[in-house]
């Protein structure tokens, strides 16, 4: 039991880094802080890219239907 209780000490002071304990105007902190907003509008804007494509291929697919049945008549 006790052996269980030092590594779970250990590891808690092993396992934070400068992001979680660090000085918030330290510049890694910062960096990291920037890199994922960074991520994050990268990731908005792939999605929204594929979120306009899936729209427009929609929008394609109902104007050939429409065409298709205006020539049926």
């Amino acid at each position: 039991m006790n052996k269980i209780l030092l590594i779970t000490i250990l590891f808690s002071f092993l396992f934070p880094c400068a992001v979680c304990y660090g000085e918030p105007n330290h510049p890694v902190i910062q960096g990291m802080n920037n890199a994922i907003i960074f991520l994050l509008f990268t990731i908005t804007f792939i999605l929204s890219c594929i979120i306009a494509s899936i729209l427009v291929l929609v929008k394609r697919a109902k104007a050939v239907e429409l065409q298709r049945s205006l020539n049926d008549r």
